[in-house]
């Protein structure tokens, strides 16, 4: 190392040299005009050479792994003494300023805004560079706190997806996308001087770059919905990962980019669908989440039944059959199913031709003391009994065996007050529109109501309900929960 910046000293001393001559007309070394031109151009390049190997030593010093792989350990110590000053036209200068100084915020931001100047001017020469972008994404890191340095990331991130191949070959990495998107769902600091909200505003502009990198001018795609190389899937696979803001800041920037006319929804929900070969529990319960967020949306109301047509439905199916032990997944998989089926016919038909009913009936029975999920799946089979006689025949649904279901789970769970309302709720949808009073009554189903209402006797709706499933059943209208929890007719199970 020492022996490197010993040349290098000579080799800078010797540039300014040159630079004197030129500018004089003067020769060096007997060199004039274009010779002497050509001479400083390969010194500059030795320059360049020499400073990429510095950088690369320090990085392999600090330990940071191969590909983007961010070192997560601590900032290096400066070097001695006041910071040095650096060329900040000299990407390579630049790039060795930025990692011997990046425990320092200050020093950091100097260098990063040379960093932003040099990609505004030539993106795919900077872009292009591994080094630069994995130490942008390692200030991030060390700096996660500091506004200021992630404002000037962000910005100089922004300006290298000026390039569509840097867009496409280099910030479509995991670790850049993931950067970009916790970014973009970044909280701004009020109390900073830093300009609210630019660093969020700037990873927003960059990711609909790289995801805009994907089509012509005329918006029509330049990959396959499968392609592995589709830069909106790996957005999407990274969102996955993320928390719910992840998955808010993605649907505003589709939103936006459908809005402006860049891409269509067909792109977006072909790419979000063919992208289910998660790897973990985690990554499907991610995606079945974003597909409910994106099911809800209303600032991209068509982008629900674009997806249902893309096989959103039959790709939640799979999902749901895949991670059938997880409980977690089994929750968010009711949800999305209900969100993506909303009042639509089409969403229901698809619903039906996956077998969504029988994920749902799985569900229950492997999580059975899960209780919101239990809860979540009593509302979603008691929507069954208004669909026409040949959806549910095509569905594979029986009534009767949701009514059963749902009474197992009131059993079961006996102080939730909200699967109690959506028990009972279900018990007089199933004797109204089903005609099943027998089915409610047996097994002491007269009796499990009237325990549910005496146990929560201050809940109106509650007790609106089981009323209603009394109703049904030919009960005494004069029956009452008794204050004391001891009724004046039959209570309990079985009895």
């Amino acid at each position: 190392m020492v022996d490197a910046s010993a040349e290098l000293a000579e080799l800078q001393q010797e540039l300014q040299a040159v630079k004197k001559a030129l500018r004089s007309n003067d020769g060096y070394l007997g060199m004039r005009g274009e010779t002497l031109q050509q001479y400083f151009l390969q010194l500059n390049e030795k320059e360049n050479l020499v400073l990429s190997r510095q950088v690369q030593q320090l990085s392999l010093a600090a330990g940071a792994p191969g590909g983007f792989g961010v070192n997560s350990g601590p900032a290096a110590p400066p070097p001695a003494g006041p910071p040095k000053q650096f060329n900040k036209e000299e990407l390579a200068a630049v790039l060795q300023h930025m990692c011997e100084y990046e425990a320092l915020p200050g020093e950091s931001i100097k260098a990063v805004r040379a960093l932003s100047s040099l990609a505004y001017a030539n993106a795919a020469g900077v872009g292009a560079n591994d080094q630069v972008i994995r130490q942008l994404l390692r200030l991030l890191s060390l700096h996660s706190e500091d506004e200021n340095v992630q404002i000037v990331v962000m910005r100089a991130l922004c300006n290298m997806a000026y390039d569509s191949a840097v867009a496409v070959q280099k910030l479509a990495s995991h670790e850049a996308l993931s950067a970009l998107l916790a970014a973009a769902s970044r909280v701004p600091d009020p109390s900073t001087k830093a300009k609210p909200g630019e660093a969020c505003v700037k990873a927003g502009e960059a990711l609909a770059r790289i995801v805009a990198a994907e089509v012509d001018d005329q918006g029509r795609p330049l990959t396959t919905p499968t392609s592995q190389c589709s830069n909106l899937a790996k957005v999407f696979e990274s969102a996955l990962l993320g928390d719910a803001s992840w998955h808010t800041a993605v649907l505003r920037l589709v939103s936006l980019l459908v809005k402006n006319e860049v891409i269509e929804i067909r792109f977006i929900a072909e790419r979000f669908v063919s992208h289910t070969t998660v790897a973990s529990a985690e990554a499907a319960q991610g995606w079945l989440a974003f597909a409910k967020t994106c099911a809800n949306a209303d600032t991209c109301t068509e982008l629900a039944p674009a997806l249902v047509e893309a096989g959103a439905l039959r790709a939640a199916v799979q999902l749901l059959q895949r991670f059938s032990t997880e409980a977690a997944v089994a929750l968010t998989g009711v949800e999305a199913m209900s969100a993506l089926v909303g009042s639509r016919t089409t969403g229901l038909q698809a619903f039906v031709d996956a077998g969504g009913v029988q994920r749902i009936e799985d569900g229950m029975g492997r999580h059975i003391d899960h209780e919101l999920l239990q809860t979540k799946s009593i509302r979603a089979l008691a929507s069954g009994v208004l669909w026409p006689e040949d959806v549910q025949r095509k569905a594979g649904y029986s009534a009767k065996c949701s009514v059963a279901l749902t009474k197992e789970a009131m059993v079961r769970h006996a102080s939730g007050e909200e699967l109690q309302i959506a028990g009972l709720e279900a018990l007089s949808r199933y004797i109204e529109r089903a005609n099943l009073r027998t089915e409610v009554a047996e097994g002491g189903g007269e009796g499990l109501v009237k325990a549910v209402m005496t146990r929560h006797q201050g809940v109106t709706k509650l007790q609106r309900f089981g009323r209603l499933v009394l109703d049904g059943l030919g009960v005494d209208k004069a029956w009452k929960p008794m204050a004391s929890g001891v009724t004046n007719g039959t209570n309990g199970v079985g009895k």
